[in-house]
This record gives structure tokens, C-alpha cells and sequence, in this order.
């Protein structure tokens, strides 16, 4: 039931933050138990930051959301040469936002401390924060067609294959013969995308979130523990946090003090979390380098 507070958390200390992040600790629990946990995390340098999408970022005051469809039927015309076709349209929106295209997608990851990462760069200054959301129980306010192929598919998370499912029976439901064609990514088929995700929309008013995992589009996926929220807003620019924020019961917060942003890096970097490990490649490489071998004085600690 929604309301109350959202709680906030401060990690003054490593064991706090781990405390925090992984919630009920082990001497709480019985040794022969699997420990499960449906919560998923994104980091941010900034606290003050928002959870707007790049799309919403992309189209500002303009009101040309029109736009989402066109950027992605002209990101699978131009990446042709770089990709294979897309095996669905959310295939295609999975890979266009992986590659930085404006889409409705954010970034989330199952690794509290990926989570971390992130949360720990930027300005040194300035406190960080780590959001914490059981997708489970967000998915509690998905259309029913979505609800409905979690529970014949028996999983609380989706995937691509599974939003197409979902797709598919809605437009079934509405009477479209040609369903599959129409959630099919070729470039034909984008143009018609349009009114699918118009109908969609319809079909479920109110605010919701998606909480999807990607195709593993690269190693870059698999090293950070990534999966994506597709944000579906009642209104147009509502930044997905002000839900969240109405949903106390399911999202919560934890602040990483800006003086605590350096010995947390160095913490993960001993856990072999930093940018080498997830931005697999020559550029993560080099970000690595510069930032675990840059000279320090004692003033600068």
C-alpha cells in the first residue's frame, strides 16, 4: 500500500553502506536458506539529481514526442551496416539506448555495488546516492496483459521476448490479425510501431515502470549486471522519482557522503569493480589508468 515516507539512508562507513545495501544481513538469517532479493539499484553522482530519460531530456518543452519513434526508425536505417536486424522493437530500443540514442529507458543494474560505482564519481564535493527498487512490487501496477505473462511465463522479471508476448496480446485482444508483424522491428514495420505504443499507453493511464533485462548486446551488459526500466509516465515529462516517491513501500534511498566518495572507489577497486571491469575495451582501460595512477598530495586525501 502506497504512502508514508520514502527512507532515506546515509552510509557514513563501508559497513553501513553494506548494510544498507544488502538489507538483512546474514547473522539474521538461517544458514541453509537461499538468500533471493528482487531489488534492483542505479547510482547517481549527484543526489540532486532526477530521474528524467534521455527522451525527456531530448524533447524538453517542445512537446514533439513524436520524435521517439522517428529516432529509432532512423537509428535501425543508418546502423545497418554495424548490427543485425533486431529481432523486436525492443530489441532495436534496447540496443538504440545501449549505443546513447534519446529513448524512454534508464539504466539500472542487479549489482549493489556497480550501483556504487557510479554513485561515487562526479564532482568530490557533492553527495551521491544509490536508489534502491523491488521491481517485484512494482510490477504490481503493470497493465494486465504484462502481469499476465509474468505469471504464465512464472518470472518476475521480464525480458524482450516477454514484452513482445505482452505486445502481442494486446493487440490480439483488440482484434489485430496481424500482431507479430506489427511488434517486428524491420524497417517497414517501425512506422506502424507508432500506434502500437499509442495503444499501449491507452490501454494503462496511470504512471508505470517496466523493468526489462536487455539482449546481451555486448560484455559491457554481462559485466555490469544490467537492466532497464522502461519508464511509461501519465504525463509526458513526469521524471520516473516522483512515482517512486509515492511508493515508499517498494523504493528507497541510500546517500553516499561526499567524503566518502574516494574510500568507497578504493574499496571497489579492490573488489575489482571499476571502469576496466565495466567498460570492457581500450577506453575503459585507459580511464582506469589515469584515475588509479593519478599523483596525490596528502592535502588532496
Amino acid at each position: 500500500m502506497a504512502g508514508g515516507s520514502v527512507t532515506v539512508e546515509r552510509a557514513e562507513d563501508w559497513q553501513t553502506l553494506q548494510r544498507h545495501l544488502y538489507g538483512e544481513s546474514s547473522e539474521d538469517r538461517d544458514p541453509g536458506d537461499q538468500y533471493r532479493t528482487s531489488e534492483v539499484f542505479r547510482g547517481h553522482s549527484n543526489e540532486a539529481y532526477t530521474l528524467r530519460t534521455s527522451l525527456q531530456r531530448f524533447v524538453g518543452t517542445t512537446g514533439e514526442w513524436q520524435l521517439e519513434i522517428r529516432l529509432l526508425r532512423e537509428f535501425n536505417k543508418y546502423a545497418q551496416q554495424f548490427i543485425d536486424e533486431p529481432e523486436s522493437f525492443f530489441h532495436l530500443q534496447s540496443l538504440a539506448q545501449h549505443h546513447g540514442l534519446p529513448t524512454r529507458l534508464l539504466d539500472w543494474t542487479y549489482s549493489p555495488l556497480v550501483a556504487t560505482y557510479f554513485a561515487t564519481g562526479g564532482d568530490p564535493d557533492v553527495d551521491g546516492e544509490v536508489l534502491v527498487v523491488d521491481y517485484a512490487a512494482a510490477h504490481e501496477h503493470l497493465p494486465d496483459n504484462l502481469q499476465e505473462v509474468c505469471e504464465l511465463a512464472e518470472t518476475e522479471m521480464l525480458d524482450t521476448d516477454l514484452l513482445e508476448a505482452g505486445i502481442e496480446m494486446l493487440l490480439r485482444e483488440s482484434g489485430e490479425e496481424t500482431a507479430r508483424a506489427h511488434v517486428r522491428a524491420g524497417s517497414a514495420n517501425l512506422l506502424e510501431i507508432k500506434s502500437v505504443v499509442t495503444e499501449f499507453i491507452d490501454q494503462h493511464p496511470e504512471s508505470y515502470a517496466v523493468f526489462f533485462e536487455p539482449p546481451p548486446i555486448d560484455q559491457r551488459i554481462a559485466n555490469q549486471g544490467a537492466l532497464f526500466a522502461s519508464w511509461f509516465p501519465a504525463a509526458p515529462q513526469q521524471p520516473m522519482d516522483e512515482w517512486l516517491e509515492t511508493h515508499p513501500e517498494f523504493f528507497r534511498k541510500v546517500v553516499i557522503p561526499a567524503e566518502q566518495k574516494q574510500p568507497f572507489r578504493e574499496k571497489l577497486n579492490q573488489s575489482n569493480v571499476n571502469h576496466r571491469t565495466l567498460f570492457p575495451g581500450l577506453d575503459g582501460l585507459a580511464t582506469w589508468l589515469t584515475d588509479s595512477l593519478k599523483p596525490t598530495t596528502k592535502g588532496d586525501r
